[in-house]
């Protein structure tokens, strides 16, 4: 019965996002988050006091994956003995890829892309999910990069906006309509991606390897 539970609320929110990410937020209602799943009004409450609280649970549950999405970077660059342009640029790649173009992100930063004109609240997600939050990541990853020798001593901010930079414009260039994520699109960032990260490799790193 809990798992059944469980699952129905997923549902709801995989709905609700579906709907929010193409129409807004504002436009969608109850009534059409439970014709897309095929229930009853009364059943989104039971689960939900309103359309506001699975606005508020999609953002709780999107500041957890990329919660888990940064510490597992964080674990994974704390082990490693070395980092090689390759390693560098497939990082990057992986941000993209695994990361922004990740079904449940991309649907959230659609929606957001809509809200953030008339929702402070959805704006204000939109600024932590793709400046603030990345930024203070990033200025920590190079720190450490810093620390290990890895990298030439520098601004650790200074690297941080450069890299985001980089991955925004190639993330926008590319990925602002969702018709365009196919294979042959990812394939022209990636290559283009991975000119810029080079760059910066060569730029930065104290050696090329």
């Amino acid at each position: 019965m809990e798992h059944l539970e469980q699952d129905t609320k997923e549902r709801i929110l995989n709905a609700a996002l579906d709907l929010f990410c193409i129409n807004g937020y504002t436009t969608v209602s109850i009534r059409d988050i439970g014709k897309t799943v095929g229930i009853k009004e009364s059943s989104i409450y039971y689960h939900f006091k309103n359309k506001e609280d699975i606005l508020q649970t999609i953002f709780q549950q999107t500041e957890q994956w990329t919660e888990i999405h940064k510490n597992n970077f964080n674990d994974k660059l704390y082990l490693a003995t070395k980092v090689n342009c390759e390693q560098f640029i497939g990082a990057g790649i992986t941000y993209i890829l695994d990361y922004l173009l990740d079904e449940r992100i991309y649907k959230f930063i659609r929606l957001l892309t809509i809200e953030k004109q008339r929702n402070k609240e959805a704006a204000d997600m939109y600024h932590k999910l793709l400046f603030a939050t990345p930024l203070e990541h990033q200025k920590n990853v190079f720190s450490i990069m810093m620390e290990k020798g890895y990298i030439k001593e520098d601004n650790s901010d200074a690297l941080a906006a450069e890299y985001q930079s980089m991955i925004l414009f190639v993330f926008l260039k590319y990925f602002s309509d969702p018709q365009a994520v196919v294979s042959e699109v990812k394939s022209a960032a990636k290559k283009e991606l991975s000119t810029l990260l080079m760059r910066f490799f060569i730029h930065y790193f104290n050696e090329v390897k």
